[in-house]
């Protein structure tokens, strides 16, 4: 036990019991290192890390989604969880395939050789090199023109093209959603969207 200034006894900081509070930190500092790696993207074109902070960015969107995964587990109230049911939801339209790209970035020792779990569902413990299912789940960085002129990353994962712009626009918005799933928890509720509202004014 510790005190505070008047000499009260105060319990301690347990982090067991701070999960929800833990998983949102955690979802802010990877969908800090999204927004990182997008800015490289699109600033900082040598030729070849474009591909290196692609991979890179779809990785850390699997940890903005874990971080939000975590809160859920351990919010108390309906309330709280109906927030974050709707935001997880909205981030796996807005990133359809994102988990699958992170798959196969991460088993590259597996999807290289055509024995990943998305190219041989049927056999889990008998699958063989396959030289096609390899070819099929190659993974590619390009540029598309977008409808705006400007150019859009893409990481395109086997069958799963994931836009860099936009995966990064929906992680940032989850990070808003566990923030506001949050305070409802605590009963200190926000107007809903307040959370992405703010940070998407315009400065002056």
């Amino acid at each position: 036990m510790t005190t505070d200034t008047a000499g009260a006894e105060r319990r301690p900081w347990l982090r067991t019991e701070h999960g929800a509070t833990i998983g949102h930190a955690e979802a802010w500092c990877w969908g800090r290192t999204v927004r990182l790696q997008l800015r490289r993207i699109l600033h900082e074109d040598d030729g070849e890390s474009g591909i290196i902070d692609a991979r890179q960015l779809v990785m850390a969107l699997r940890m903005v989604l874990r971080g939000a995964q975590m809160t859920h587990r351990h919010l108390t109230t309906d309330a709280g969880r109906a927030i974050l049911d709707e935001g997880l939801a909205a981030f796996t339209a807005a990133v359809p395939g994102g988990k699958e790209a992170r798959d196969v970035i991460e088993h590259f020792d597996e999807y290289t050789q055509g024995t990943g779990r998305l190219q041989q569902p049927a056999r889990p413990r008998l699958r063989v090199p396959d030289e096609e299912q390899a070819q099929r789940f190659h993974i590619d960085f390009r540029r598309d023109d977008g409808a705006d002129g400007r150019q859009r990353p893409v990481l395109v994962v086997g069958l799963c093209p994931v836009d860099l712009i936009t995966a990064a626009g929906a992680a940032e918005r989850l990070e808003c959603d566990i923030y506001e799933a949050l305070r409802m928890d605590q009963g200190n509720p926000l107007p809903r969207g307040w959370a992405y509202d703010v940070r998407t004014v315009p400065g002056p």
